[in-house]
């Protein structure tokens, strides 16, 4: 079995399709991850490779753990990231996961930072996977917890970090499977991947991930309706908190 790395932009269901592959077969630390209400198995990321993403990013000049909203990452200044002990730390790191093959990367920042961690590893032994999604579910998933993103910087991000994954793979001519966000639905899903990589997925396993009720579902309308309370809501926060400001002077 290869290794899997999946590239793709936040909430996107890479995380579960992170689970769907990895579960019980590929090494991604699980003990470590945190679960929370959505994913009660966690994001199904590595902890120490987000902890190292965010380093490289910062080691970039970006100083939030996120490249957000609309900002230009520059992925020549992420490859040459000059840092000894970061160096070493994404070395080891690659070791470490190679003594526990095969592994499995899953990481919204690898669409910046695999420009970094390519220099550390051996692509003949990964299989890659992009996932992607309709932009304006992506919004819809980053409004449930970040009201304050608005439509235009959550589509022009994801659009960012998809050309930073589209530019990775084509630079070096790396095949991949194509998952989009809407196959997910269909457990048809696990023939496409079980081809891809040689595994075995069964039915068992996709319920086993995707638990129904975890999460209540909303209509489009009534979404709309919450985002224009919530954005009335902190705009009207936002006021009053400027005239305290100015109060207090």
């Amino acid at each position: 079995m290869k290794n899997v790395i999946i590239l793709g932009a936040g909430r996107t269901g890479s995380s579960f399709l992170s689970g769907l592959i990895s579960y019980r077969r590929y090494y991604i630390e699980q003990q470590s991850i945190q679960s929370r209400n959505s994913y009660p198995d966690g994001d199904y990321e590595n902890p120490e490779l987000k902890a190292l993403n965010k380093k490289i990013l910062h080691a970039a000049g970006y100083n939030h753990p996120h490249i957000v909203k609309s900002e230009f990452a520059d992925i020549n200044r992420i490859k040459a990231v000059n840092n000894d002990n970061l160096h070493n730390e994404c070395a080891d790191f690659v070791k470490h996961c190679g003594g526990k093959s095969p592994w499995l990367w899953k990481d919204p920042r690898l669409c910046y930072t695999i420009h970094f961690w390519d220099q550390f590893l051996t692509k003949d032994d990964i299989s890659f996977i992009k996932i992607t999604r309709d932009p304006y579910l992506v919004f819809r998933s980053h409004a449930k917890h970040h009201i304050n993103f608005t439509l235009k910087d959550v589509v022009q991000t994801y659009h960012l970090e998809n050309l930073a994954v589209d530019r990775y793979l084509s630079e070096n001519n790396i095949p991949f499977l194509h998952i989009d966000y809407a196959q997910l639905k269909s457990r048809d899903v696990i023939h496409i991947i079980n081809d891809y990589l040689r595994i075995e997925i069964t039915p068992e396993d996709y319920t086993h991930i995707r638990r129904e009720g975890i999460t209540k579902k909303e209509s489009d309308l009534k979404f709309q309706m919450r985002y224009a309370a919530s954005l009335v809501k902190n705009s009207a926060q936002s006021i009053f908190q400027r005239k305290n400001k100015d109060s207090i002077k």
